[in-house]
């Protein structure tokens, strides 16, 4: 059967590549230099036998009393571990260098068991008598004193390089209990020191953040009470974070909340989920310290720290944004109110003014017709301006009656083929259309959910300015639609005078001429009609100057129009 040989302590501390471990005889001098010490300080053994402490000292001096620490026993404790373990007794093993190897792995061992219990990483927390070792002759000294002494510093590495280490030292002393030398265990710590470093300024930064926000950070525990409270809280609840750390959190909820809060956070804390967003779960209730109750809007996290929960809420004062919206609702109703009195008063009183002026249309009419002609002139030209006036004067009423009806009273949404509207409309402006000579051209047009009697008057209006604005070229009006991504967008364009850019929102307000009654006649009524139908299904209508002179109208509808009688705001 195949014999197998045991490895020594050499060639098990020459398979630990992390931590270089070596061993110093009673004088100090290194005496042992392991694969580990090699890759760690890239020093050869040739090298580094032979040497002191300070060959792994730092050039700027920081060296072993860099940010010491010690994890120290007594004397009594190194002495009872001599004679209970074998790493530490000097004579065991074949020869001197052995057993001082033997006892670093011991070293070792005790170090990595220290780290398995969770040492703490504070300087002072565990130190007995902890004190900076000064030179590497202080570090021995008082690790013979002590038994074993542990610091955290900066080194140096063959090339100059410098790094973080963590260092012990201990004391080996014979079955006699004479001195006989030193063990060593030294870990580069570099990466460990950096990422502690940057979590801490990652810390600090999201501590910044935190005090800085001008939201309410608050958490708590298990138990509800209070444990974080940064200064937006303080803004927010009236509070200092000295009078809420460690208070039950019902003292920021309202009474009447209070039951409801405890069965949320008992759900929550049983959900699946990590976190809820802000406003997921409507406005929440806050109270000031003051006793005022205030609306906010919170997200919440729950973290597993330490083995216990911690929740987190972010809240927002809504408390501004709650009055603009109760201001913003009653002056929009406000103002819907005063636009259906409005509208309601341009129907009553233009139907109203209809009668006496029939009757004043009438009689001037009448007076035209019997003494023209048989007054003097001045007489004839009195009666023609009056006549004309009540002609202006009732067209003037009619518009003002289609207008107000624009909005008020339309006979429903329904299918509507866009094709029979504009054939109504060109049959309406027969006559107009042969005295103009136009001609009126179209492409496919679609069926669209609209008031069909509105879509008759802005067709109407707008095929009707064509025919009114034209130029000295043989008039042509095109009638297209082309398909939006969630509408129609129906085209008039013309070849007529056109409309100037700077002119393309007033041409829809109400009364608004670019020309004289006597160049052109109207009331000035048509466009606004346009554009207060095409709102109330939901659309936009404007107008451009058309591709060689004239002017483009378009107006959308979109696929679901807003309710009749209801416009959609925009």
């Amino acid at each position: 059967m195949a014999r197998h040989t045991a490895p020594d302590a050499q060639q098990i501390l020459d398979g630990i590549r992390d931590h270089a471990i070596f061993a110093l005889d009673v004088a100090g001098r290194i005496a042992t230099w392991s694969a580990g010490a090699e890759r760690v300080t890239g020093y050869p053994a040739a090298e580094a036998l032979g040497r002191g402490l300070e060959l792994l000292d730092a050039t700027d001096g920081g060296g072993i009393d860099s940010s010491v620490s010690g994890v120290s026993t007594s004397s009594a404790e190194s002495k009872r571990s001599s004679t209970g373990s074998a790493g530490s007794d000097a004579s065991a093993g074949p020869d001197g260098a052995n057993a001082s190897t033997a006892s670093a792995a011991a070293a070792l061992s005790a170090e990595s068991d220290r780290d398995s219990r969770g040492a703490s990483p504070d300087p002072s927390a565990d130190a007995v008598g902890a004190a900076s070792p000064g030179s590497a002759a202080e570090a021995l000294r008082k690790a013979e004193l002590l038994g074993s002494v542990e610091w955290d510093g900066w080194r140096a590495r063959r090339g100059g390089e410098r790094f973080w280490a963590r260092e012990t030292v201990t004391a080996l002393r014979g079955a006699d209990g004479t001195p006989a030398g030193y063990a060593v265990v030294l870990h580069d710590e570099t990466e460990r020191r950096r990422a502690e470093a940057a979590l801490r300024g990652s810390q600090a930064t999201f501590a910044g953040i935190l005090e800085i926000a001008s939201d309410a950070v608050v958490c708590a525990g298990e138990a509800q009470t209070v444990t974080f409270f940064n200064r937006g809280a303080e803004i927010m609840f009236g509070y200092a974070a000295s009078e809420v750390l460690g208070q039950p959190l019902e003292m920021l909820i309202p009474p009447y909340a209070r039951p409801d809060h405890a069965a949320h956070v008992r759900g929550f804390a049983a959900a699946p989920v990590v976190a809820r967003r802000m406003g997921e779960r409507g406005e929440i209730s806050g109270l000031r310290r003051g006793g005022e109750v205030f609306p906010a809007e919170a997200s919440i996290s729950k973290l597993a720290v330490g083995g216990a929960r911690v929740f987190t809420a972010v809240l927002r004062d809504v408390s501004a944004r709650r009055r603009t919206e109760e201001t913003l609702a009653a002056q929009a109703r406000e103002l819907s109110r005063s636009n259906a009195d409005l509208e309601q008063f341009a129907y009553v009183a233009s139907h109203d003014l209809q009668e006496p002026l029939r009757m004043v249309a009438s009689y001037t009419q009448l007076l035209a017709r019997r003494y023209r002609g048989r007054l003097d002139d001045d007489a004839d030209e009195f009666i023609g301006y009056a006549v004309e006036g009540v002609t202006r004067m009732q067209s003037l009423i009619n518009d003002l009656l289609a207008y107000s009806r624009a909005g008020t009273r339309g006979e429903g949404v329904q299918a509507t083929e866009m094709e029979d509207v504009l054939r109504r409309v060109l049959a309406g402006l027969g006559p107009a259309l042969e005295e103009s000579g136009a001609r009126v051209t179209h492409g496919p047009l679609p069926t669209l959910q609209v008031d069909a009697a509105q879509m008759d008057q802005v067709l109407q209006n707008l095929v009707g300015n064509a025919l009114k604005f034209r130029g000295a070229e043989p008039t042509h009006v095109h009638v297209s639609a082309q398909r939006l991504d969630d509408a129609w967008e129906i085209s008039v364009r013309d070849n007529g005078i056109g409309i100037s850019p700077e002119f393309a929102e007033r041409v829809f307000v109400i009364f608004q001429r670019l020309h004289s009654r006597a160049e052109y006649p109207g009331t000035g009524i048509g466009l606004a009609i346009c554009k207060k139908v095409v709102e109330r299904h939901g659309g936009r209508i404007a107008v451009r100057p058309a591709p060689g002179g004239g002017a483009e109208f378009r107006f959308t509808i979109p696929d679901r129009p807003a309710a009749a009688g209801a416009p959609e705001a925009r």
